[in-house]
């Protein structure tokens, strides 16, 4: 009797729980467009200052947090270490670093995969808060991946996502020099070999760049993508004659860094709830700079 007691209760607290987050107004902090980003000579006392004076009320901004998580027996110890660009009660802004995958692709090895979702996950349970991964970056690439809190913003902003995003950022370090900028517009195809090629078929895709600096061997880009294609940067740069510098996969012979040269260092949209649009940036990698 004693364990149908407290079964019952621990299934009510998770009930009231959850009917709280999916039925409570949703509130945000943000009053106006957001700006996030790191910025040389600014403490992080500095940007919470600026932050409060922006919305009205402090917001959390961590640069880099470290956190132990509690898993199950079957599942590997995960040591969470986030680099954290923006959180609220709704949202939660991580800069991913390259070589570490967004979500598990395969049911097979969920439990035993390190993710950026499984690393988000252990920090949130820990808060007692739910996740939920909004978009997706490759495995590769470094740069700005978003999470929220409760299911309905989640649905709210996938279900419209091509058309509330207002800008995808990314730097781009490609082999050989590039003269002018670009932009290239075509149809990309994903072979059984999860390999993706440009066709006369296939899921449109547009990429804009323009060039930042130069010299003999590599190009840096101010990628803008108005479509978010699987690999659409790698693929198009490649085709162009200009693979980005560390893609192994598309046929780049360079890999003086060791790691893909592509960061998503920026992303804008309009919150669905409040209609105010959101920009959040993340720093580009200095390593990228080395190479100039």
């Amino acid at each position: 009797i004693l364990f149908l007691i407290m079964g019952c209760i621990q299934i009510s607290f998770y009930y009231h729980d959850k009917n709280i987050i999916a039925g409570a107004a949703y509130e945000t902090a943000v009053t106006g467009s957001t700006k996030v980003r790191e910025k040389d000579g600014i403490s992080e006392s500095e940007l919470n200052a600026l932050f409060k004076e922006r919305v009205g009320r402090k917001c959390i901004l961590f640069s880099r947090i470290r956190v132990q998580s509690s898993v199950g027996k079957d599942e590997i110890k995960v040591d969470t270490n986030l680099d954290i660009v923006y959180e609220d009660s709704n949202y939660l802004i991580i800069n991913k670093e390259a070589g570490l995958l967004t979500i598990s692709t395969s049911n097979q090895n969920k439990d035993k995969e390190i993710t950026l979702y499984k690393k988000v996950r252990d920090y949130l349970n820990k808060k007692k808060e739910y996740s939920f991964i909004v978009n997706r970056i490759d495995k590769e690439t470094s740069g700005i991946v978003v999470f929220v809190k409760n299911l309905k913003l989640k649905e709210a902003l996938q279900s419209n996502w091509n058309d509330i995003v207002k800008k995808r950022g990314y730097i781009a370090i490609v082999s050989g020099k590039i003269n002018n900028d670009g932009r290239i517009d075509n149809y990309l195809y994903e072979d059984k070999k999860t390999f993706v090629h440009s066709s006369s078929f296939g899921k449109r895709a547009i990429t804009n760049y323009k060039v930042i600096k130069s010299n003999s061997k590599y190009t840096m880009l101010d990628v803008n993508i108005e479509t978010g294609r699987k690999n659409q940067i790698r693929v198009h740069m490649t085709e162009m004659g200009h693979p980005i510098v560390g893609d192994k996969k598309y046929y780049s012979k360079d890999n003086s860094l060791k790691r893909l040269c592509l960061h998503a260092y920026e992303l804008d949209f309009i919150d669905p709830i409040t209609k105010k649009k959101l920009v959040f940036k993340s720093e580009v990698p200095k390593s990228f700079y080395s190479l100039f």
